[in-house]
């Protein structure tokens, strides 16, 4: 299982999700305010501002992004079920940056916004984003595109040592 070449390419796609899972995001300021994100949501740093949300469907999305993977690790002997997870899995990590930032950080600005709002602070929100945030997704891609070459090479090799081996049927 770990001797195949896309078994750590998957494994290097899993550990890249699970460093976004409990590493930071990033941070959103104001002038007066400051607010964590991480993957299980939002949360304020700063006395007077009550902010504390969890993020459900950023917190399953990349759960699931981290489930695909290492569920394909242990699928070995099924090549065919393994490419399909793999495609999957860098749908996955493509559309992550599509609903994150089309979605998701629009959400997390007006829940800061509403937090200094309802607390008398009054200020512009900027939102300054990890490298982790950026870089993960994208090395958990790679990682995947790597391991299905593997595993089209793996099928490819067994293929043509299939058609070396004589028939064993009378």
């Amino acid at each position: 299982m770990i001797q195949r070449i896309q078994t750590v390419y998957m494994l290097a796609s899993v550990i890249a999700i699970l460093m976004m899972l409990v590493m930071p995001l990033g941070t959103i300021c104001s002038n007066d305010a400051y607010f964590d994100l991480t993957a299980l949501g939002i949360s304020s740093v700063t006395e007077g501002v009550a902010l504390d949300e969890m993020c459900y469907d950023l917190l399953s999305l990349i759960l699931l992004m981290l489930a695909l993977p290492l569920v394909c690790i242990f699928l070995y002997k099924r090549r065919k079920l393994q490419l399909r997870i793999l495609i999957y899995t860098a749908v996955l990590d493509v559309l992550f940056y599509a609903y994150f930032f089309l979605y998701e950080a629009p959400v997390v600005k007006g829940m800061a916004m509403q937090a200094l709002s309802n607390s008398g602070f009054t200020a512009e929100v900027t939102a300054d984003y990890a490298i982790c945030l950026y870089a993960m997704p994208a090395l958990s891609l790679f990682c995947c595109i790597m391991a299905w070459r593997g595993v089209i090479y793996d099928i490819a090799l067994l293929s043509a040592a299939d058609r070396l081996r004589p028939s064993r049927k009378r």
